[in-house]
């Protein structure tokens, strides 16, 4: 008779299963259990199917190249990928953002996309810093580990740094046919830009010397080596990276001084003038500046300035229009202590680092001085001052020690419970007591009581209104004889 081996993935499911259980593979035989032949077959299609499983993982974009160094005037072109994470995905939607004061977009390039249509074509904004697109894929999608989507032709219009980023608006969504959102990272792109080589003389600024940096003193000097044979230079400074200076002379001069300059991004055009080759190459020199400080703004403490959580959040932003906001800095002041604690700590706190919101240390009892400065690119600040106190609550929990009122006396738990069992009792008892008196109310109602000093009540009124009316009988006939014995006696006189 010929045997029949067991399929490599039900043998494979047999030996997890007896080594699990410490019984062989033979008791687990179709002859004995008729429904494990189905249900092992089950198993191993599951099984089979779960490293393609394991594999899927959420989608990503990010852009190629991540970074570089372009010289102002050029161009470069930024590519959009996508790895799928194991997925077919039928959609997709990118959000970038760019700063549109030092790059500009000449046009997008879809070049061989892995889209197959685009529901909106690819658009941007060159004065807000976005571009836009959103394409598709017909069934069953696609699964790429490095899919080109589209391309951006960029043109460096001023110096400094640049970031590509992919906003949170972008989506990847899976072929599931509910449109599931697996995008889960985004890899942005960071540039280094800067002025072309000179082409004339050169030129140094003493104290402006890194045309990436930011500087406070408005007054610049900036001085050149004549070149061999240059009898003459042109100049003009302006806020045009790529600007040329007329052909007008200025002179054998070797440095100009400027003064008071507004702050923003200020660049020096110069050439050299060779009697025997003409007006030379241009040089650009880059100085920017900020002599004023990030805008002002206000400092929230939540829960409250006046609290009794000992650890409460500030809460701080603004902005800063010319270099940039760099980062925040605080500083919290002890003012006064509550009376008997003595003097608040005379020792000058030092200025920290912080993000907003900023979680603060455990804190005394007491009033402080929070102090937030907002420091720009360019070394200026803005101090804002906001007072706190910390006051005692009613009670206080003071863990295993008990509960502090708000004075110094501290209650032990024992103290506590014995407080709320009396409590209770005295509750138990007024309730008590008013049950006790509602029941004898009714004990008298039913009885008639109150009938009974009603009809008391409305005796007592017969009586009185019979006495009313009695005396008021005696007054007419008081008044009746005295209007007689009047009109009698002025008849008499009368006679």
């Amino acid at each position: 008779m010929k045997v029949m081996s067991k399929p490599p993935a039900k043998r494979a499911i047999l030996n997890y299963l007896g080594s699990a259980t410490g019984a062989s593979t033979r008791n687990f035989s179709a002859e004995k259990y008729p429904c494990n032949s189905k249900l092992l077959g089950l198993l191993a299609v599951t099984f089979a199917f779960l490293p393609f499983f394991a594999s899927a993982e959420n989608a990503s974009l990010y852009l190629r190249p991540s970074s570089g160094t372009y010289s102002v005037g050029s161009v470069f072109e930024a590519g959009i990928y996508m790895n799928t994470g194991g997925n077919n995905v039928n959609a997709v939607k990118v959000d970038l953002q760019f700063p549109p004061d030092k790059l500009q977009v000449v046009s997008p390039n879809l070049g061989k996309s892995i889209i197959s249509f685009w529901v909106i074509q690819p658009t941007f904004s060159n004065s807000n810093g976005t571009i836009s697109f959103q394409g598709g894929v017909p069934p069953p999608g696609i699964n790429t580990t490095d899919g080109y989507i589209s391309s951006i032709i960029f043109r460096v219009v001023n110096v400094g740094t640049a970031a590509i980023s992919i906003k949170d608006s972008s989506r990847v969504l899976l072929a599931d046919g509910k449109g599931s959102d697996v995008l889960g990272s985004r890899s942005d792109a960071i540039f280094s830009l800067k002025l072309p080589p000179p082409a004339g003389p050169v030129v140094v600024a003493p104290g402006h010397e890194d045309p990436n940096k930011w500087y406070q003193d408005t007054n610049i000097e900036f001085v050149w080596a004549m070149p061999k044979g240059a009898t003459a230079v042109s100049y003009v400074l302006n806020s045009d990276a790529l600007a040329i200076s007329d052909d007008i002379s200025e002179g054998n001069k070797t440095s100009i001084l400027y003064k008071s300059l507004p702050a923003g991004t200020h660049y020096l055009h110069i050439k050299a003038f060779n009697p025997d080759s003409g007006w030379g190459g241009t040089t650009h020199f880059a100085v920017n500046l900020d002599n004023n400080p990030p805008a002002d703004f206000k400092i929230q403490i939540s829960p409250g300035v006046t609290t009794s959580t000992k650890r409460p959040t500030v809460i701080f932003d603004t902005t800063d229009t010319v270099s940039g906001l760099s980062h925040f800095t605080i500083k919290l002041i002890k003012t006064s202590a509550p009376a008997g604690e003595g003097e608040p700590d005379s020792s000058a706190p030092f200025f920290v680092e912080a993000s907003s919101p900023f979680v603060l240390p455990e804190l005394d009892f007491g009033t402080y001085d929070i102090v937030v400065r907002a420091h720009d690119f360019a070394g200026n600040y803005k101090e804002v001052h906001q007072k706190l106190k910390i006051a005692y609550s009613i009670l206080q929990n003071l863990g295993s020690d008990g509960i502090s009122l708000r004075s110094n006396l501290v209650l032990p738990w024992w103290a506590v419970y014995s407080l709320l069992a009396l409590l209770i009792i005295l509750l138990l008892y007024i309730l008590h007591f008013a049950y006790g008196r509602h029941k004898e109310v009714e004990a008298k109602l039913s009885m008639g009581v109150l009938s009974m000093v009603d009809h008391s009540v409305s005796q007592k009124l017969n009586l009185l209104k019979q006495k009313r009316e009695e005396f008021d009988q005696d007054k007419f006939k008081v008044l009746h004889d005295k209007r007689e014995n009047y009109f009698k006696e002025h008849w008499d006189e009368k006679k």
